[in-house]
């Protein structure tokens, strides 16, 4: 059997690539054939390499896009009329990641054994989130499998590229600061010691530039071990702060009340709760079951609360918009078009265009950071170079004027 890389199109024009195994390359275009495919290319995919091995005893990793495929491939070949379990295997010879392709196949062998396509992928834990799940749920109660997937694949695209977007604008900046931080040190423990020695042995008094860095080389050398010690007992209290409710809440709360950081990071919170919600909604979810796996799908303890508190108001009789409301975490415009949507209907719709509202002023926002983060750093290093220039250079200055007299 030999490996092969496909490039097809579906009855409705959708592009999909996948993998797949076969004898020869007209039995893999004779397959892709059958499944209702216009083969746009099929070529013999490259031979084994250490970079693509697996290591044994480490699950590999999956990334957003592999899910984003997943959803899209299964939404196109459900859409094609192949059967749910045919698309499973399809899925599972064309899938290259060791961990989702067991899991797929797992999965294949429970709905083979008459569990439903949502059960089969509950039972796959730290694969299939919550979300994944209860959407696929969704589209097998109302009959709808193949739009909800292909809704889903959407959805999981957006949101990595959102992600993507703030985790790019923000990469430059803090590389800057570490490698300025990294350099500083490196000069403060190799290069100035030499010309304090220098300066000393020819009784040059060192100016206070030259002392405050000399001191921190000291502080450095003779101290480490506590450093160390003090860092990674900060690791661990942060650590330990984490897995505890009480810590958790307070560093979230520290970050959404951090000055211009904090309301970015709050429509961060607001764009992927309006998102989220909007396709559970969208996808058929009832509304108390939505709420459920949007609180185990956030990330914010903050927002948790937020959305647990909406599930009890929602289950008692009230709106969502209430309790948005009295959180006063929500800005007022998310608030008010929540409301509209609740009382016309469309509270998908509505929560979908403020995500994209969000969305965008995030983006904006991120720009505008990044605009006003960049000069800062640059000024901040800039300080620091001028800094430790004048610790080495001004006792030169005073070195000449006591030789010239």
């Amino acid at each position: 059997m030999e490996n092969f890389i496909y490039k097809v199109r579906t009855d409705k024009g959708k592009a999909i690539e996948g993998k797949l195994s076969a004898e020869s390359k007209g039995e893999a275009v004779d397959r892709l054939h059958k499944l209702g495919y216009t083969v746009v290319s099929v070529e013999p995919a490259p031979g084994f390499s250490i970079l693509t091995m697996e290591i044994p005893g480490f699950a590999a990793r999956i990334k957003t896009e592999e899910y984003v495929m997943l959803a899209a491939q299964l939404s196109a070949m459900l859409g094609s009329g192949v059967a749910l379990t045919a698309a499973l295997d399809i899925l599972v010879d064309q899938t290259e990641n060791a961990r989702l392709k067991s899991a797929i196949t797992r999965v294949g062998d429970e709905v083979k054994g008459g569990s439903s396509f949502a059960e089969a992928l509950r039972k796959q834990p730290g694969v299939f989130g919550n979300l994944f799940v209860n959407m696929v749920m969704a589209g097998e109660t109302a009959g709808n499998l193949e739009e909800v997937l292909n809704r889903l694949s959407v959805y999981l695209e957006r949101q990595a590229e959102f992600q993507q977007k703030v985790a790019t604008a923000l990469f430059y900046p803090v590389v800057l600061m570490v490698f300025s931080v990294v350099v500083v040190v490196f000069i403060i423990l190799t290069i100035l010691p030499a010309f304090v020695k220098m300066y000393l042995d020819a009784g040059v008094p060192l100016p206070l530039p030259t002392r405050i860095l000399y001191n921190i080389n000291l502080i450095i050398r003779n101290h480490w071990v506590f450093l160390l010690i003090g860092l990674i007992g900060l690791g661990i209290f942060f650590r330990i702060s984490k897995e505890t409710k009480g810590g958790q809440g307070f560093l979230d709360r520290l970050v959404l009340d951090i000055p211009i950081w904090g309301a970015m990071s709050r429509k961060v919170e607001v764009a992927t709760f309006s998102r989220t919600l909007a396709s559970l909604l969208s996808s058929g979810v009832p509304m108390l079951q939505a709420l459920e796996t949007l609180e185990r799908t956030t990330s914010n303890s903050i927002f948790q609360g937020i959305i647990r508190e909406s599930y009890d108001n929602v289950r008692k009789g009230g709106t969502l918009s209430e309790q948005m409301k009295e959180s006063k975490e929500f800005p007022a415009m998310a608030v008010k078009m929540t409301a509209v949507g609740e009382e016309s209907g469309s509270l998908d719709k509505m929560l979908s265009k403020i995500a994209d509202f969000y969305e965008m002023t995030v983006d904006y926002a991120v720009k505008r950071i990044t605009s006003l983060i960049e000069p800062l750093f640059l000024v901040i290093v800039g300080s620091m170079v001028g800094f430790i220039l004048a610790s080495i250079i001004l006792p030169i200055f005073q070195m000449v004027t006591t030789l010239r007299r």
